[in-house]
């Protein structure tokens, strides 16, 4: 792999990486078509729900001189001019829906529910277009045969995407108006262009996405981790370089301007209408979301939550239906009722019940949470609201599958939503540093552990991770402790220190007999939804933890009132 050295507005030196490319890809096809209402891709596939007008490989020029190319479905005879939904992706517009393939039972999607042409992460163009919108397909610089090379979303491939929300405004065929939806780097790359205030803009559906990179995804809680971005590539199309993450971070471990400006937006330049849909079980998405909603300056802007998977989710018809509400208000300028749609929706999950959903809330987090403090005794190894009246220590072993449990019996019905903290005394014999992986879980009345299934991966309940020398907390920002990146505290043999810091959210059931479940280990339990290398850490002896004395270790839990 060889690496070339590219100049991005807001940092000097990013690092591309040339190598073969996992998927090749086809030779421009230009054409345009009508897709008949009836019509398949293939017998799996459902029927087209009206004709089509396609268009496909249609250039798209940017101010640097580079094409992108795009595929458009669009109202045969539209007889005025319509909105357009914007559909960015580096995943291929072409057979896109064999990414689902790769995971477990085809990631829960369903083929009676889809036309085959939708693109990976993206709408069903048919149903969009049987409502008198456009959908305009991109692929992204670099990907396909989109000229460039490839950025790993972020603040410079935002550019491209004012320059194609421009060009599409202006086709005949578009009312000026242009709204953008999509899962994960469909959704990521929604705030990013929407902070370049682009004028053709004029709503964003966000469905899951990380709005920190560095703090969401390659180095959570301070523990390098380029598994998921390495991972990613192989699901890629592209033709030249691609941004190599993995390679900046260990060129820049610390937060700089990469970081922080080029690979994180602008959340208070984002004004327009913003739909955002969250779940508490993404690998990759949960605390960004959230972060998200909380710091985006819209006053119009909508948060729900639920309790399945993005994907299956956007293709929900209740909640496709109701996305088209919310482009009808904004892109449309209809009178409906989307207006009164409640601000915060919350599902929680009951996994030895019935999963709420759609609850309405005031706020996220709710405005009025009780936060309970649970002690650990490592004695009993029992978390319990008094503290405890012996000092103790527990302790395991980092050579094997070491970890540590602490539990409590609810002896009533518990409804935990937003962000559980801990706050723990620890060491290590042999110094240097550890990494802490901690979980809140759920057993039944009989001590079964439940973890709802996501993708075929259990979903191991909310997580904190944390490399102890970087327990220096540099600022508390909405709910999240960020620790220092570049002030490393190395640990000293058997010292012991106090770590903060925050779990991912959650929401979550507990019944009157059922057991709150906290564990703290030296590995990660959280899997990723495919195949992928476990997370280099670099434990080593026995870590201990302390309680009761000078050492009062607790959770902090958020309790609601439903």
């Amino acid at each position: 792999m060889a690496h070339i050295m590219k100049r991005f507005e807001h940092f000097p030196e990013v690092l591309f990486s040339v190598q073969e490319n996992p998927k090749p890809c086809p030779p421009l096809d230009s054409k345009s078509e009508i897709l008949l209402k009836g019509s398949r891709v293939s017998d799996q596939y459902r029927p087209l729900a009206c004709d089509i007008q396609y268009e496909k490989d249609q250039p798209i020029p940017t101010r640097d001189g580079i094409k992108l190319y795009a595929d458009i479905f669009r109202p045969v005879c539209p007889g005025k001019p319509v909105p357009a939904i914007l559909v960015w992706t580096p995943y291929g517009k072409i057979d896109p829906t064999t990414n689902y393939s790769v995971f477990h039972n085809n990631a829960d999607m369903e083929n009676r529910y889809s036309c085959g042409w939708n693109t990976f992460e993206g709408p069903e163009p048919d149903y969009w277009v049987c409502n008198e919108y456009a959908v305009v397909v991109v692929d992204s610089r670099g990907s396909t045969n989109s000229g460039g090379d490839l950025f790993h979303f972020g603040n410079e491939e935002s550019i491209d995407i004012c320059d194609a929300i421009e060009w599409i405004a202006a086709q005949e065929w578009c009312n000026s108006k242009v709204g953008m939806v999509g899962n994960s780097w469909l959704a990521i790359c929604q705030f990013f262009a929407a902070a370049r205030k682009p004028p053709g803009l004029a709503a964003i559906a966000p469905w899951e996405g990380v709005s920190d990179f560095y703090r969401d995804d390659i180095c959570r809680g301070g523990i390098p981790t380029p598994e998921f971005c390495n991972g990613i590539k192989f699901m890629l199309r592209y033709n030249n370089a691609i941004e190599d993450l993995a390679a900046m971070l260990e060129k820049y471990p610390a937060v700089n301007d990469y970081w922080e400006k080029e690979k994180r937006p602008d959340f208070s330049s984002i004004d327009i209408p913003t739909y955002i849909v969250g779940s508490w079980c993404s690998n990759v998405h949960v605390y960004g979301t959230f972060r998200a909603w909380n710091m985006i300056a819209s006053r119009e802007k909508w948060l729900r939550v639920h309790t399945t998977q993005e994907w299956r989710d956007q293709q929900t018809p209740l909640y496709r239906d109701e996305l088209r509400d919310f482009f009808d208000c904004y892109l449309y300028g209809k009178t409906n009722d989307w207006k009164d749609t409640p601000q915060v929706r919350v599902s929680l999950y009951d996994p030895t019940g019935t999963d709420i959903v759609d609850r309405k809330i005031d706020a996220f987090p709710v405005s009025d949470t009780e936060y309970r403090k649970l002690y650990l005794d490592c004695g009993g190894q029992t978390l319990s609201e008094t503290v405890p009246q012996n000092a103790g220590v527990v302790s395991y072993s980092t050579t094997e599958n070491g970890e540590v449990e602490f539990r409590i019996k609810f002896q009533r019905e518990v409804y935990l939503c937003g962000y559980c903290k801990a706050y723990l005394y620890v060491s290590a014999d042999k110094g240097g540093d550890m990494d802490l992986f901690m979980y809140v879980t759920k057993e039944d009345s009989i001590g079964v552990a439940y973890r709802p299934k996501v993708l075929g991966v259990d979903y191991c309940g909310a997580e904190a991770r944390l490399r102890v020398s970087r327990r220096k907390i540099e600022k508390n920002e909405l709910y999240d402790f960020c620790h220092t990146t570049d002030d490393i505290q190395i640990l000293k043999e058997n010292e012991i220190v106090k770590i903060e810091t925050v779990f991912w959210p959650m929401g979550m059931v507990w019944r009157k007999g059922e057991t709150l479940v906290l564990t703290v280990s030296h590995n990660s339990k959280r899997k990723l939804e495919f195949p992928a290398p476990p997370v280099k850490t670099i434990n080593e002896g026995i870590h201990s933890i302390y309680s009761g004395g000078e050492h009062q270790s607790y959770i902090e839990i958020p309790e609601i009132k439903l």
